[in-house]
């Protein structure tokens, strides 16, 4: 699982260019962009930078789709402000392009709802964790910048659950994210080791964690960072 900032292809290939920057100063030629491109298409991808740009700059300011309920990265506090690594991003690039790092609206994006955003406009790009894949980086005009986070799949339990291992989950129930990588991911290693399980899928991860903690299943897999952090906010964090 990784953390990406997300842009839609071509038309925001400035925003990407500031991102490289910011992310990798020090590794230059790792990111370095091709040259080899015909003249026309290169006026056609310039005409799409600036009016993207400009719409931006005409706007006054960045708008940014994050998960603002994953404390330590994108997460909205009790006061209305946003903390976290993946929304300092932003705020960044709200720099690079205002020089005013509050120039930015978040948006709070299912994970469902994220990459529609990006393509459709409602947000000028992702900042948020999600996956890089094959399908996700050849469809849907989307590109995905350096990795700022890197991650992996785990699973929540309970302390006195005896869940020690995947095997110990046949025939439970297990909460996850439905249409991500993660609901994929479980699938195949549980189908790999002949488990029998139920997947309660949802959309809303404040149902999610809501149906775990009331037991209505056994354990909820995602990455394990957004683990610990939804950890944290349980009602006995030590009890999983």
């Amino acid at each position: 699982m990784l953390h990406w900032l997300i842009i839609k292809r071509k038309s925001n290939l400035l925003l990407l260019i500031f991102v490289v920057f910011l992310v990798s100063c020090t590794n230059s030629d790792r990111y370095a962009f091709s040259t080899d491109i015909n003249d026309q298409e290169q006026e056609t991808n310039n005409t799409e930078i600036n009016n993207r740009l400009n719409l931006i700059k005409k706007r006054g300011k960045l708008i940014c789709g994050v998960n603002d309920q994953l404390p330590g990265f994108s997460y909205k506090e009790k006061d209305g402000n946003y903390s976290g690594i993946s929304v300092d991003l932003c705020r960044a690039i709200a720099v690079a392009i205002f020089n005013d790092k509050t120039k930015v609206e978040f948006r709070h994006l299912e994970s469902e709802k994220r990459f529609a955003a990006v393509e459709s406009g409602q947000v000028d790009i992702l900042s948020r964790n999600t996956t890089w894949n094959l399908s996700r980086d050849t469809s849907g005009g989307l590109d995905f910048p350096p990795t700022n986070f890197y991650d992996g799949q785990g699973l929540l339990v309970g302390v006195n659950s005896g869940i020690d291992k995947l095997e110990d989950l046949n025939g439970k129930s297990i909460c996850v994210s439905a249409n991500t990588t993660t609901e994929d991911n479980l699938a195949i290693q549980m189908r790999k080791r002949n488990i029998a399980y139920n997947p309660m899928k949802f959309e809303d991860k404040k149902a999610m964690y809501g149906a775990y903690e009331s037991n209505s299943c056994s354990a909820a897999t995602a990455d394990r960072s957004e683990l610990v952090a939804r950890r944290s906010s349980l009602a006995n964090p030590e009890a999983h």
